[in-house]
């Protein structure tokens, strides 16, 4: 029993290995356990080393090499070994007692070297071109053995592979070396196996990308100059002045992206032309390049001045301009857009010489140009064009021609006075420089006096005469002179008198009511130019001339007069006027109005051929417009419009379908146009227009429409039936209305206005031929002496009307409107 109870405590190491084998630097912790039925009868457990001593627990924050742990209430004893060497190899033993019997315990500890990487980066680089060997250097205890893989491929020693003890030589790197390479080793004796993964990355040298070896800037802006290179790792990049070798990233106005190699300049200068150099670097070596740098400077004008030459000799003017490239220089007159071509031009009179050289840092150009034979259009601005490729610069220049006196634009008409008037004698030469003017008369140098007086001496001059005698009369002579010559100009000043007698007047279209006149007049060889006509006429039975109307027209106008009574005889005559007056009245020329009768044919706006035939812009409508023609005593009460479609047959229009005419009347005193729809696309129609009043319809006015092509359309809203006139007339009518009840309320409250006056006076009957007469005009021939000529007038004839002036000074010509 007492055998059995001591043969039951022990003590237990975990691990339970009676011998380990542990790698040198591990850390190795050995437990000792005591394993008794009563644990408080065993003391603490110890632990000693191979040489017997006991190891100690580690002092409060403290950790030896070698260090026990105790844990009393579990009866164990801890054996820490933080990193072993071989020379901690040994037997240790762990010892307690029980019931003062000694308990004890050993393992045996024995150590080996592992496989370690003491020469391996993971990330080695290698230089395209080079041999290069990836190191891998490994230690172990026994010695390993190494192979290598790439990308999990077996790599054996060949022509480009080496495998070395320490590592992998390859033999003339290439970029497809770059890549994953597997270092192995392998310990036969204890099983050990590690593998290194490498990285492998072939750097290149930089190489140069193609480029432009020139490039153009311009001056006074910001340029950019780019550089490119391929390498691994990416190049940085520095620039170089090749002139003066200074780095350019430490220059002012010049920055460098040392990443980029963009090379940016600012505020170019004219002489930042030049080499520059670019310099790419990276690991595996350096490359350059060279470039050329031309800097683009506008053209400068400096020099080009103003010439003064005389008629018919030579003259130079001289531009000159700076630039880079060298400006090409040219010229043209400024009043022609044709620039002068280098050389000879106008058949050798006018030469362009052009020359260029080194000025600095930019060229300098000259262009003359060489005018012989100068003529005065010759003479103005002459504007020097300089280009070069960075742009342009111009500058005028002028060119003056002198040229001795002239009056070749002076007016060769004589002055005219009457009635002691006076009279403006002016005279203006032409010249470079200014002429000097004087004057003659009758071979005598002109002397002034209170009927003479001289205004100025050149280049204009003018002489006032008031001539109250007629030895006045006569040529006066303007003399102008200046340091090439002289020349002059002769005045003719005369007496001037009204015109004479009409030569011919005689009556050409007649209608009822009107009657128009064509007018010869007399010569102006002997008086101012004729300015108008005027007519005096009356009644055949009346044969006092003091009584009749008149019209004045001027100078070409139609010679018409109108309201005339039908079927009455009149008796006209003519006078002409001029700046002095009107002159003696021509022979009477006797007319008879014709009877009342239809209105005249219309006539087309226009003046369209009644057999053409016209292009309308629209499918379905077309307007017709025309003249208002004259009524033949009657007014015209109304327009009949007719269409019809035709087709041209052998040359000849025929309609088409009688079935498909139509008649449209237009109830409208004073319409002159009517648009007419519901038209066919693509048809030609006949149309005619024809004026009524109440002795019946005038002549046809005929016209021959095509309409456009398009598609037919309905709907259209009815014609408009009132005129521009007719609006007119009820705006009037309107006035007229207000006026009248105005007059009324003037009339009730106060007794005044026209309707209070006219009630006290007595009226007047008419007699029957009055009743007749119905609208003729019944003004007494009344009209005398100068009140005949202050009368104004207008008619209307064939569209127009015509203004009419009588009495008063005739300033122009009244125009047919």
């Amino acid at each position: 029993m007492k055998v059995t109870r001591c043969s039951a405590q022990t003590l237990r190491i975990f691990p339970q290995q009676k011998q380990q084998t542990v790698a040198v630097g591990k850390s190795v912790v050995m437990t000792c356990q005591v394993d008794a039925p009563s644990p408080e009868l065993v003391t603490q457990p110890q632990w000693k080393d191979p040489k017997g001593f006991i190891i100690n627990e580690s002092a409060t924050g403290t950790r030896p090499e070698i260090y026990t742990e105790p844990m009393p209430m579990r009866q164990l004893q801890l054996l820490y070994i933080s990193s072993i060497t071989p020379s901690m190899a040994g037997n240790y033993t762990c010892v307690a007692t029980y019931t003062n019997v000694p308990l004890s315990a050993s393992v045996i500890i024995d150590t080996y070297v592992a496989i370690t990487w003491t020469n391996a980066n993971e990330n080695q680089f290698a230089t395209k071109g080079k041999d290069f060997k990836i190191m891998c250097e490994v230690t172990a205890e026994p010695s390993p053995s190494v192979d290598w893989f790439k990308e999990g491929n077996p790599i054996v020693t060949g022509e480009r592979y080496v495998i070395h003890t320490n590592g992998l030589m390859i033999r003339n790197v290439e970029e497809s070396d770059d890549g994953t390479y597997t270092c192995r080793a392998v310990v036969i004796q204890t099983g050990e196996l590690a593998e290194r993964n490498i990285k492998l990355e072939v750097y290149t040298a930089p190489e140069m990308e193609e480029r432009e070896p020139r490039v153009e800037i311009r001056e006074g802006e910001s340029a950019a100059i780019s550089c490119k290179a391929r390498g691994k790792p990416n190049p940085t990049y520095s620039w170089i002045r090749a002139s003066t070798r200074e780095n350019l990233a430490s220059t002012s106005r010049f920055s460098v992206q040392e990443n980029s190699g963009l090379l940016t300049i600012d505020r170019v200068e004219a002489g930042d032309y030049g080499k520059y150099i670019c310099s790419a670097v990276n690991q595996a070596g350096q490359n350059e390049t060279e470039i050329e740098v031309e800097v683009l400077v506008r053209p400068r004008i400096f020099e080009l001045y103003n010439v003064t030459a005389p008629e018919k000799q030579e003259a130079t003017l001289e531009c000159r301009a700076t630039g880079r490239p060298a400006p090409r220089i040219t010229f043209r007159k400024l009043s022609s857009p044709d620039r002068f071509l280098n050389g000879p031009n106008d058949n050798g009179r006018i030469t362009i010489d052009t020359t260029s050289r080194q000025s600095g840092d930019q060229m300098e150009s000259s262009a003359v140009i060489t005018i012989s034979k100068l003529n005065r259009t010759d003479d103005g601005l002459y504007e020097c064009v300089a280009e070069n490729d960075g742009g342009e610069a111009r500058r005028n220049g002028h060119l003056t021609v002198q040229f001795r006196p002239t009056f070749e634009n002076m007016p060769r008409i004589p002055i005219w006075s009457w009635n002691q008037r006076p009279a403006n004698l002016s005279c203006t030469a032409e010249s470079i420089p200014n002429a000097t003017i004087k004057w003659r008369f009758r071979e005598a140098d002109l002397v002034e006096s209170p009927q003479v007086k001289i205004y100025g001496s050149g280049p204009s001059s003018y002489v006032i005469v008031t001539p109250t005698d007629r030895g006045l009369f006569g040529p006066y002579k303007c003399i102008a002179t200046n340091t090439l010559g002289e020349d002059e100009h002769i005045i003719h000043f005369r007496e001037a008198f009204p015109p004479h007698t009409i030569t011919q007047a005689r009556q050409e279209l007649i209608t009822a009511t009107s009657v128009s006149f064509n007018i010869n007049g007399p010569s102006e060889d002997d008086g101012p130019p004729i300015l108008a006509f005027i007519a005096q006429y009356k009644e055949n039975g009346n044969f006092d001339w003091n009584l009749s109307l008149n019209r004045t027209w001027s100078v070409n106008s139609p010679y018409i007069v109108e309201n005339l009574r039908p079927m009455v005889t009149y008796d006209f005559r003519f006078a002409a006027i001029n700046q002095v007056g009107p002159g003696s009245w021509g022979a009477p020329l006797t007319v008879i109005m014709p009877r009342r009768s239809p209105p005249e044919q219309p006539k087309w706006w226009e003046n369209e051929s009644p057999e053409s035939l016209v292009h309308g812009k629209y499918a379905d409508r077309f307007e017709l417009r025309w003249r208002v023609p004259a009524n033949n005593g009657e007014p015209i009460d109304m327009y009949e419009i007719n269409y019809c479609p035709v087709q041209k047959v052998t040359g000849e229009w025929r309609i088409a379908s009688e079935s498909e005419c139509v008649v449209e009347e237009l109830k409208s005193l004073e319409a002159i146009s009517y648009e007419v729809r519901s038209l066919r696309p693509d048809t030609r129609y006949r149309m005619q227009v024809r004026a009524h009043n109440v002795l019946g319809f005038s002549l046809p006015a005929q016209l021959y429409v095509q309409t456009a092509l398009g598609v037919e359309r309905s709907g259209f809203a009815p014609p408009q039936m009132l005129s521009s006139g007719t609006i007119i007339g009820l705006a009037l009518a309107g006035v007229f209305i207000c006026l009248l009840i105005v007059d009324l309320l003037l009339l009730c409250f106060r007794r005044q206005g026209v309707i209070a006056t006219m009630c006290g006076k007595r009226g007047k009957k008419h007699n029957d031929d009055e009743a007749k007469l119905g609208r003729d005009e019944k003004e007494p021939l009344k009209d005398t002496g100068d009140d005949a000529i202050k009368r104004n007038s207008s008619v209307e004839f064939d569209g127009h009307r015509v203004y009419a002036t009588s009495g008063g000074p005739i300033i122009g010509k009244n125009s047919a409107v």
